[in-house]
């Protein structure tokens, strides 16, 4: 008899609790992107696109690099996502609003502490600068921010910037046929997909240019699809470390998971799911 398996089309919800009973994790197969410690990257003459899926719902998110002497342009409203066909634009012509509020506080003494960089995907974010001044007194005003979304992105030589982009899937693969393997004691049997049946496709489609005012445009177009998936346990998938705080003889345990790769992504579930 045929085995049977469906494609849920459905987000996920964790129902049993703020921890998930099970991780269900998708290697992706890239095309045109060589794994390169732990990122993907894609190269030609000009520049260099790098990636890491690893999240929740997995990402596109990118680091692209200008190899050259030369500013290079991103052409955004020339590059799409494409995800099993169908074209998601990166550029909507779109203006955004941030209301930002500054304090101005005052008094005897003060302390400065300045924070290291946090880490959230290839770019490195300040962490908050914040300024202890005892007991004061102070104001605070507000503005907004208008930011106008840019249709050509400037990179300049030898430099390189952060693209944000898509999340990849929150869909769950079920087997209709063998319910141990959605609910394992560790692991599932592995599921494998060749390009032509994978359940998702995707294509990252990067138009560039080092002249915004002409029509000489590059693309390139880094392929994927998920290639196989497994389902694991929360047993099976997490293990515990400890780190060691710095500057102190304090260890803190911090949980891991153990599968964790730059072509792959996962997503969560709790028993049952429909």
């Amino acid at each position: 008899m045929k085995k049977t398996t469906v494609i849920l089309f459905t987000l996920v919800v964790i129902l049993a609790s703020c921890h998930p009973s099970f991780y269900q994790v998708y290697d992706v197969k890239s095309l045109d992107a060589k794994l390169d410690g732990n990122v993907l990257v894609y190269e030609n003459a000009d520049c260099k696109v790098t990636y890491n899926m690893w999240s929740e719902g997995g990402n596109l998110n990118f680091l692209f690099t200008n190899k050259t002497s030369s500013n290079l342009y991103l052409v955004m409203p020339m590059s799409f996502f494409v995800l099993n066909g169908i074209a998601n634009d990166y550029y909507s012509d779109s203006s955004y609003s941030l209301s930002v509020t500054n304090s101005l506080a005052t008094a005897n003494a003060s302390q400065v502490s300045i924070g290291g960089y946090l880490t959230n995907g290839f770019a490195w974010y300040p962490s908050t600068l914040s300024r202890q001044m005892g007991t004061s007194l102070g104001t605070s005003n507000t503005k907004t921010v208008t930011t106008k979304e840019m249709a050509f992105i400037c990179i300049p030589p030898k430099s390189s910037k952060f693209i944000k982009g898509f999340n990849l899937s929150d869909y769950l693969y079920k087997d209709c046929e063998n319910n141990k393997a959605n609910y394992p004691s560790r692991t599932s049997p592995t599921v494998s997909f060749s390009e032509s049946n994978s359940p998702l496709v995707f294509k990252n489609r990067i138009a560039y240019t080092f002249d915004e005012k002409s029509g000489d445009v590059t693309y390139i177009d880094n392929n994927f699809y998920v290639e196989s998936l497994k389902n694991y346990s929360e047993k099976a998938a997490l293990e515990k470390k400890f780190e060691k705080i710095c500057g102190s003889s304090l260890k803190t345990q911090k949980k891991y998971l153990k599968m964790s790769a730059p072509n792959r992504f996962y997503n969560t579930y709790s028993q049952p799911y429909n």
